[in-house]
């Protein structure tokens, strides 16, 4: 059960097979369809999940054990001294177990054999021939003990609920309603026989102090495959996203790969910032490592880059937002620490947490989730479908995302891209979609196409709201470009409202119109001859998106995907908003990096290449670099389309090619689950019956004569 199975990011599916199957050999037949399903599972894989965040965070760690208000069994299998460091007390009988038992003392019928009573095979088993429950009783004691009392933050009298009631709602009653907000796994309050998380009756609770009325979203859980440990530093100015073991090979170790303990974080680090006789400057960071016996050793940060001085873009930018993190204005606080020196223990199951301080202990910070690694499900998938023939594997580092009611457009979205060449999709969440919009994630992720990540507002801590610039945009492309290091090629980088478009494929080749291989193939072209690590290509306005169709106009478009529906482009970039002019009533322009909006992609199969954090429009901000080590592709070659209507004139038709549409469409219709909720086809089938007007979601249309 326990986050370990996981391993680098929860991997649901592991875990729900396994409760799955314990769960049905638990349960008589008719009964397993009401306990036994895939949400009440993932409830119980949560518990676990969640523990590791509960109790194990340093800050929380008392000094005397009678402060202690949980308590943790052991039951043989855990050593919690590994993770706990002997902060915990063992679990005792409480008045409810003596109450079961004296419970079942009367029930049993001692003329009778006790395998009759029993449910599953293993106490069938156990209990054959029988007539009292000497040889079960301590197995009862101990399971029993071990599930209430591992997860119980309030002094426990009775157990709540039916005797298989779901694990993670009793877990979340004991805690207390005072608790319960603490923490990630009790949002998903659940019923067994429900699908829709919900509060339990007001009076059925303990310590209330909430309203009862108040109408719960779905948890953040139970729609991600990803948590991430978000742990602030002591004076709350930092928090780390995770702790990675991130895949390096330096030059002096040719030919061995090396992995370095570091961390993903944004905000304000005890640093120096060194100015040499150049100009040049450079960081020391004034915090050490600690891991384990590993003591204070060095750390590194790397900040990053941009057109203004390292003082500028960490400390003075910015100074208006009411945050210590990254926001608009340039103010670049995301950054990676590595902690080079430390080596991890291989031998440790669970792994001591790693510290970073200060000598004088003003700046402190533990982080004990597990370590994050290189974690991919690559397919070699070309146009014809032949997965023998070789070609370049794109993760794609969708930006965060928040709020979309209609499941459309994230259907042909995530379609689309695979048509065009990506492996995979990192997905991270910022707050809840509608259930329309999760069920269609949760059949990517049927796939194995996605990764959904909870990076919404509650699981932060409150780090990636909208004050942080877009929802920590930048942390979230760092940990997916740290989590694809050695598994992908390229990573490419871009928002909901935009799609990369390829240009026209050469005869000769299988690909299709529109499709990533060329400019794939122009990138490597540029890394091997010229050294460039990263392309980046110039971003398209599509002005159609704001025009209002008249009712003939949307009775053709019944039959054509969202995607079709906008076809028309910008004729040129229209400055300063999408280029940058230079001269002669902006005949000479430049539409490089920010003055193109344009976005990029990254190698990240070569291992030499030095961990960065990663800005919007290219690898950094300083340009003089960029020019050095990105190449800018042609828009013949790829661009990007974007669904964001801010400029109306000159536009020219741009239809997307039909093959990839027909792709798109195939794709749609192919779901591997035909009957149930998670059929692409039935729920993009029952959004398209519903919606009153075939357009996305986030433009208001105008009339055409408005333009």
């Amino acid at each position: 059960h326990s986050r370990r199975a996981g391993g680098a990011g929860y991997d649901w599916e592991i875990c729900v097979r396994g409760n799955s199957k314990t769960c049905n050999g638990h349960l008589d037949r008719n009964d397993q369809y009401k306990f036994c399903d895939s949400r009440t599972m993932k409830g119980n894989c949560a518990l676990w999940s969640d523990l590791a965040y509960q109790i194990k965070n340093i800050s929380v760690l008392k000094s005397k054990q009678k402060d202690y208000r949980f308590v943790l069994a052991s039951d043989g299998t855990h050593d919690w001294n590994i993770d706990y460091e002997g902060q915990f007390i063992v679990a005792n009988n409480t008045d409810w177990l003596l109450a079961l038992e004296r419970r079942v003392d009367e029930d049993v019928d001692p003329t009778a054999l006790l395998d009759t009573m029993a449910v599953s095979a293993a106490a069938r088993n156990k209990l054959n021939g029988q007539k009292d429950l000497t040889s079960i009783r301590g197995r009862l004691d101990s399971v029993i003990a071990t599930i209430l009392d591992l997860f119980s933050l309030v002094d426990s009298e009775y157990l709540l609920g039916a005797y298989y009631s779901t694990l993670s709602l009793n877990a979340c009653l004991f805690r207390g309603m005072d608790r319960i907000y603490d923490s990630n796994m009790c949002w998903m309050l659940m019923h067994p026989d429900s699908k829709y998380a919900i509060l339990p009756p007001f009076q059925e609770s303990v310590h209330v102090n909430q309203n009862p009325k108040q109408d719960d979203p779905l948890p953040p859980a139970l729609m991600s495959d990803v948590e991430h440990a978000f742990i602030r530093s002591n004076d709350g100015n930092f928090i780390a996203i995770d702790r990675y073991l991130i895949r390096f090979k330096g030059n002096e170790m040719a030919a061995k790969k090396k992995e370095i303990i570091g961390v993903v974080g944004d905000g304000l680090v005890p640093i120096t910032i060194l100015k040499n006789d150049n100009g040049e400057e450079s960081v020391r960071a004034d915090f050490t490592c600690s891991y384990g016996n590993q003591l204070n050793s060095p750390a590194t940060v790397i900040l990053m880059k941009g057109h203004q001085s390292y003082n500028d873009h960490y400390y003075s930018n910015g100074e208006k937002y009411n945050t210590p993190f990254s926001t608009n204005g340039d103010r670049f606080r995301t950054l990676i620490i590595l902690c080079e020196k430390l080596v991890k223990d291989p031998s440790l199951s669970k792994h001591p947490p790693l510290i970073l301080k200060s000598q004088n202990g003003i700046f402190l910070l533990s982080i004990g989730s597990a370590f994050q690694t290189p974690v991919g499900r690559v397919t070699y998938v070309n146009s014809s479908g032949d997965q023998n023939k070789k070609m370049k594997d794109v993760v794609h580092c969708l930006s965060p995302m928040y709020g979309l009611k209609d499941p459309r457009w994230i259907i042909e979205y995530l379609e689309y891209h695979r048509a065009i060449g990506v492996s995979h999709v990192h997905v991270y969440n910022v707050n809840m979609h509608s259930p329309e919009v999760q069920d269609a994630l949760q059949a990517f992720r049927n796939e194995g196409f996605i990764t959904r990540h909870d990076w919404s507002d509650k699981a932060s801590r409150g780090y990636t709201t909208r004050v942080t610039y877009e929802h920590a945009k930048w942390a979230a492309q760092t940990d997916c470009a740290l989590r694809s290091r050695g598994i992908y090629d390229y990573a490419l980088f871009s928002d909901i409202d935009e799609i990369a478009a390829g240009g026209k494929s050469d005869s000769n080749t299988e690909y299709p119109d529109g499709h990533l291989a060329p400019a794939l193939d122009m990138c490597e072209e540029a890394k091997q001859k010229r050294g460039k690590i990263a392309c980046s290509f110039n971003s398209n306005t599509v002005s159609s998106i704001y025009t209002k169709l008249n009712e003939e106009e949307e009775l053709a478009m019944q039959d054509k995907l969202l995607l079709e529906r906008y076809d028309g482009i910008e004729a040129k970039p229209h400055c300063p908003a999408n280029c940058k002019c230079l001269g002669n009533n902006c005949t000479v322009m430049t539409r490089k990096f920010h003055s193109g909006r344009q976005k990029y992609m990254m190698n990240v199969r070569d291992l030499t290449i030095y961990p960065r954090p990663m800005w919007t429009h290219a690898i950094s901000r300083d340009y003089d670099e960029m020019d050095e080590i990105m190449e800018v592709l042609p828009d013949e070659v790829m661009h990007i389309r974007h669904y964001q209507g801010h400029w109306y004139k000159n536009s020219k038709e741009a239809p997307l090619p039909e093959s990839l549409m027909r792709t798109v469409r195939s794709g749609i219709s192919s779901s591997r689950f035909s009957t149930d909720q998670f059929s692409k086809r039935l729920i993009y089938s029952k959004a398209k019956d519903t919606a009153k007007s075939n357009r996305v979601e986030w433009i208001e249309i105008v009339e055409m004569i408005a333009q």
